[in-house]
């Protein structure tokens, strides 16, 4: 039962996240024709995540104008998001992450 769980998992979320991520990773380094053209794959990618990765991978790619390779970013934000998420919880449990400061204990008029 685990085994048919973790194949789920990684069909139905890892890796289209990874596909996605990459689209947009892909977006975000590369160079279009003009600006517009990158700010509506952009928009399109982000609103519409499923649809606007393969239609970016169908359509978009042939747009770009400079070809630069974004395996090796992709691969470093999927390892090293984590790891920042997890630090971060550990810290925040500790005590010594704090994201609001502490209220006054006492108020003085």
């Amino acid at each position: 039962m685990a085994v048919i769980l973790l194949i789920g998992f990684i069909v139905l979320i890892a890796l289209p996240s990874i596909i996605w991520l990459y689209s947009l990773a892909d977006v975000i380094r590369n160079e279009f024709q003009n600006i517009t053209t990158k700010i509506v794959w952009l928009l399109v990618i982000c609103f519409f995540p499923p649809l606007g990765t393969i239609l970016y991978f169908l359509v978009g790619r042939s747009q770009r104008t400079t070809y630069h390779p974004v395996g090796k970013l992709v691969v470093f934000s999927i390892l090293i998001i984590p790891v920042l998420m997890v630090l971060c919880y550990f810290l925040f449990s500790l005590g010594q992450l704090h994201f609001l400061p502490e209220p006054p204990e006492t108020i003085r008029i």
